[in-house]
């Protein structure tokens, strides 16, 4: 009788926030995320790997928490929910709690997922697994052999799709959704993929929202009368990227008018900052720079440029060792070089001039970046260690 109750009231929830009383207009709100890439390795955070995933895995909760805190009726995930055919236990178990629990904490009627490039349908994979033993409450996988879902009390059908020519809007439906894994088609930047839409593709798809994933930060691609979006991941997910991770909320009017609105959901911020060598007297005035921009929540991406002096002994390790516990994770890149022409070089007799010399000449010679990076750092350790300095620990 209890549970005979809650299914009644929970219709009449929906019924309330789909149709105004009136009759007049019709309205679907649900939230569109792609790309958790739950129960990824992470290897690339170094020490901060398992931080790394514990921040995808509470990203993906706030994606699911968005689904309460804005009323919606429907989940869609576009694709890469997780970053393998077999992800880690402790992940799956903790998405099928999360999915199972949303119809009953929330205004939610269905949860809509496809396969990724990540995540597909294969032997042995989590949604061959799903499909045999049963999907988690209120939980559809679009696949080829199932493309559409049709959801009466939300008059909304949802459609998958691998070819973009084969989405067939549903005539009977107030709102068609399309789901698509892929790239959008922009010819010298983007011209292959395991999946491509052209823009002619979005324009002529029919649907009156087309949820795309597979690009892990956010893009506009709507063409003509078809909003076409993808969220972005909703965390950082590799070390360069970017936007802060978001979901999607989105309001589909009667009428074709479509609203929608970014959300943040990660905690990580990529910041690239380029130190010019030029402005720092030694190493420690450089360490101390970086620390300014310490903070525990920043992937930090370092790039040493300009003309580095005779004090300046560029050691990478002693740098990442003196500020690496101060951000999630930083990365430097030496691309400075030493300054070979001086205006006022000292006598070729002198040992520091011959040196000088010597360095310039294996310089010259050197054939690859590699080579001249070590070529430079020998040459301020050497001209440093002449002139009497306590260089080495």
């Amino acid at each position: 009788m209890e549970v005979l109750f809650y299914d009644i009231t929970k219709l009449i929830l929906v019924a309330i926030a789909t149709y105004q009383t009136d009759g007049e207009m019709t309205s679907l709100r649900f939230v569109h995320t792609a790309d958790a890439h739950l129960g990824r390795s992470s290897q690339a955070f170094g020490t901060a790997a398992a931080e790394h995933r514990r921040r995808l895995e509470q990203a993906f909760e706030r994606c699911v928490a968005c689904c309460c805190d804005y009323e919606a009726q429907l989940l869609i995930v576009a694709g890469d929910l997780f970053d393998s055919p077999r992800p880690p236990e402790h992940a799956v178990q903790r998405v099928r709690s999360l999915l199972s629990e949303l119809p009953r904490q929330s205004q939610v009627v269905a949860t809509i997922l496809i396969p990724g490039t990540h995540d597909p349908i294969t032997p042995g994979s989590i949604y061959e697994r799903w499909l045999a033993e049963g999907l988690p409450d209120g939980v559809y996988l679009l696949r080829p052999e199932q493309p559409t879902i049709n959801i009466p009390e939300l008059e909304v059908a949802v459609h998958f799709a691998t070819d973009p020519d084969k989405f067939q809007p549903d005539p009977q439906a107030h709102f068609n959704i399309g789901l698509l894994h892929g790239s959008v088609q922009i010819p010298g930047r983007v011209d292959e993929d395991e999946v491509i839409i052209t823009e002619e593709q979005i324009a002529g798809c029919g649907m009156d929202y087309l949820a795309l994933g597979h690009w892990h930060s956010f893009g506009d691609y709507s063409r003509e009368e078809v909003v076409a979006l993808y969220p972005g991941s909703p965390e950082v997910v590799s070390l360069d990227q970017a936007e802060q991770g978001q979901a999607l909320v989105v309001d589909l009017e009667e009428g074709g008018k479509v609203r929608w609105k970014r959300v943040t959901t990660g905690t990580l911020r990529y910041h690239r900052q380029d130190f010019d060598l030029a402005d720092f007297a030694d190493l420690e005035e450089l360490i101390q720079a970086i620390l300014v921009l310490a903070d525990s929540d920043t992937i930090l991406d370092v790039r040493l440029v300009g003309i580095a002096s005779e004090q300046m002994i560029v050691d990478a390790d002693r740098i990442l060792e003196r500020v690496e516990g101060r951000f999630f994770r930083i990365r430097l890149t030496d691309e400075s070089y030493a300054d070979w022409d001086e205006t006022t070089p000292e006598p070729a007799g002198l040992v520091a001039g011959r040196f000088r010399e010597l360095m310039k000449e294996r310089f010259a010679a050197a054939e690859t970046d590699e080579e001249r990076q070590v070529i430079q750092q020998a040459r301020s350790l050497g001209l440093a260690l002449l002139a009497g300095k306590e260089v080495l620990s």
